[in-house]
C-alpha cells in the first residue's frame, strides 16, 4: 500500500478512536489510584491499588485469547463498536459505587471487554495500513498509548479540581461513545476465512495456537522475557508513585499528575524518535530478506538497551530523590517501556501471517499482560510493607537481572534466516542467506 499513512481515512479514524479512548482510560487509571488513596490513605493504598489492577489484568488473561479466536472468525469493526459501547456502559455506573469491592467488580467486567477490543484493534491495523506504513503505524500507537500517559493525569487533576474524583469515570465512559463513533465511519478490511464449524475442541485448539506462534521464534521469546522488565518499570509507576509523592516526598495531587505526565511524555519522545530513527535504517532495503534482517537489528538493540535503562532509573530509589529528580527518572522510565514495547510489536508482525494473527495478538496480549499480573500485586504488597523507596531498588535489580537473562538468550540472533515461509513452505528469504 503506497498511500500516505496520514491520507489514509480509515487508519486515521482508528487512530483517533484510540487516542481518544485511551485518554479516557487513563483519566480512569490516575483517578483509581486518587480514589483509593482517598478510601484507605497512606502506603496501604498502594495493596488496593494493586488487588485492583490485578483483576484488571486477570480479566485480560481470561478473555484475551478467545477474543483473538473470534477477531479470525467474526467481522472485527462490529466487535470493536460493541466492546465500546459495553464499555460505556459499565463506566457509567462507576461514580455510584461506595466500597472497594465494587471497585474490584467493575474493573473486572470493564477489563474483561477491554481483552475483546484491544487485540482485535491490533490484529486490524496492519490490514489497514499495510506493511509499508506498519512499523510506521506501530509506533504512532504507542505513541496513542503516551499521550494517555501525558494527557490524563492533566486532565484528570483538572476533572478532579472541579469536580471531584467521580467525574473522572463519567470522562471515561464519553470518551468511548466518541470511540464507538469513529470505528462506525472507518473500514476495517475483513476477509471471510474457510474455518471448520467453531466447537469447544476447536476453539480450545485454536486459543493454544496463539501461544505456539509466538514461542516458535527466538526473538520473540526474547522480547516475551524482557515484556516481564517492562511490566515491572511500569507497576512500579502505576501503583506505588502516589504513596511516593504523598507520603514520602509530601507533595499533593498537582505533583503527582506532573510526575505520571512526565513519565507518558518519555514514552512518547522514545516513540517518536525510534520511529524516525527506524524508518531511515531501513530505507533502501533492496529485498524483504534484507529489511527483515535490519528490522531484527534495531529491535533487538532496542530492547536491550530498554531493559538497561529501566533498571537504572529505578536503582536509585532507596535515595529518595526530590521531585524534579524523580520526574526526570519517570520520563526516562517512560522512555525505556517504549524501547520495549515498539520492538516487541514490530517482531510479532514479521512472524505472523494474517490468517494467524488474531489468535497471535491475543496471546502476546495475555501472556505479557500475565507479566504485569504478578508486577502489580508484588509492587502493590511490597511499597505497602516495606516503602516505596526500597520497593523500587529491589524492582531495579529485578529489571537488570532479567535484561541479562534475555541478552543471553539472544545472542547470535541478529542475522538468523528470515522467516517469512509461503503457506506452500517456500522460504526465498532463507535462500539468499540473509
Amino acid at each position: 500500500m503506497s498511500k500516505n499513512l496520514w491520507r489514509n481515512r480509515d487508519y486515521l479514524l482508528l487512530f483517533a478512536a484510540q487516542i481518544i479512548s485511551l485518554t479516557g482510560s487513563g483519566v480512569t487509571t490516575v483517578g483509581l489510584a486518587l480514589f483509593a488513596y482517598q478510601l484507605t490513605g497512606g502506603q496501604s493504598a498502594t495493596a488496593v491499588i494493586g488487588n485492583a489492577l490485578f483483576l484488571r489484568i486477570l480479566a485480560f488473561l481470561l478473555f484475551s485469547q478467545p477474543a483473538g479466536v473470534l477477531a479470525d472468525r467474526f467481522n472485527r469493526k462490529y466487535i470493536l463498536i460493541a466492546a465500546d459501547v459495553l464499555r460505556f456502559v459499565l463506566l457509567a455506573l462507576f461514580p455510584f459505587i461506595t466500597e472497594i469491592w465494587q471497585v474490584y467488580t467493575l474493573i473486572f467486567l470493564i477489563n474483561a471487554v477491554t481483552a475483546f477490543f484491544t487485540p482485535t484493534f491490533e490484529a486490524s491495523i496492519p490490514e489497514v495500513v499495510g506493511d509499508e506504513h506498519y512499523v510506521k503505524a506501530l509506533s504512532y500507537s504507542r505513541v496513542a498509548v503516551d499521550i494517555e500517559a501525558v494527557a490524563a493525569p492533566a486532565i484528570a487533576g483538572l476533572l478532579v479540581v472541579w469536580l471531584g474524583v467521580r467525574w473522572v469515570f463519567w470522562f471515561d465512559a464519553f470518551t468511548y461513545l466518541v470511540s464507538a463513533a469513529l470505528v462506525v465511519f472507518a473500514v476495517v478490511p475483513f476477509v471471510a476465512k474457510k474455518a471448520v464449524p467453531l466447537s469447544v475442541n476447536v476453539f480450545l485448539s485454536e486459543i493454544q495456537t496463539g501461544t505456539r506462534i509466538l514461542l516458535r521464534e527466538p526473538s520473540l521469546r526474547q522480547a516475551l522475557i524482557l515484556s516481564f522488565a517492562e511490566a515491572t518499570a511500569g507497576a512500579a509507576a502505576i501503583v506505588a508513585t502516589v504513596a511516593y509523592v504523598r507520603d514520602a516526598l509530601e507533595r499533593g495531587d498537582t505533583a503527582y499528575a506532573v510526575v505520571m505526565a512526565a513519565l507518558g511524555l518519555g514514552s512518547t519522545v522514545a516513540a517518536i524518535l525510534l520511529g524516525r530513527a527506524t524508518g531511515r535504517y531501513e530505507q533502501g532495503a533492496e529485498s524483504k530478506a534484507v529489511l527483515h534482517g535490519r528490522r531484527h537489528a534495531w529491535a533487538q538493540r532496542a530492547l536491550i538497551f530498554g531493559g538497561v535503562l529501566l533498571g537504572a532509573i529505578l536503582l536509585p530509589g532507596f535515595l529518595v530523590p526530590p521531585l524534579f529528580i524523580f520526574a526526570v527518572l519517570w520520563f526516562l522510565n517512560g522512555a525505556g517501556q517504549a524501547l520495549i514495547a515498539i520492538p516487541s510489536s514490530t517482531l510479532l508482525a514479521e512472524h505472523t501471517f494474517e490468517d494467524e494473527r488474531g489468535k497471535a495478538y491475543a496471546a502476546h496480549f495475555a501472556l505479557t499482560h500475565a507479566c504485569w499480573l504478578i508486577t502489580y500485586l508484588a509492587i502493590g504488597y511490597a511499597a505497602a510493607y516495606f516503602g516505596t523507596p526500597a520497593t523500587f531498588t529491589v524492582a531495579g535489580i529485578v529489571c537488570l537481572m532479567i535484561t541479562a537473562a534475555a541478552f543471553l538468550l539472544g545472542r547470535g540472533e541478529i542475522g538468523s534466516p528470515v522467516h517469512d515461509y509461503g503457506r506452500d513452505g517456500s522460504d526465498e528469504a532463507a535462500k539468499s542467506g540473509k
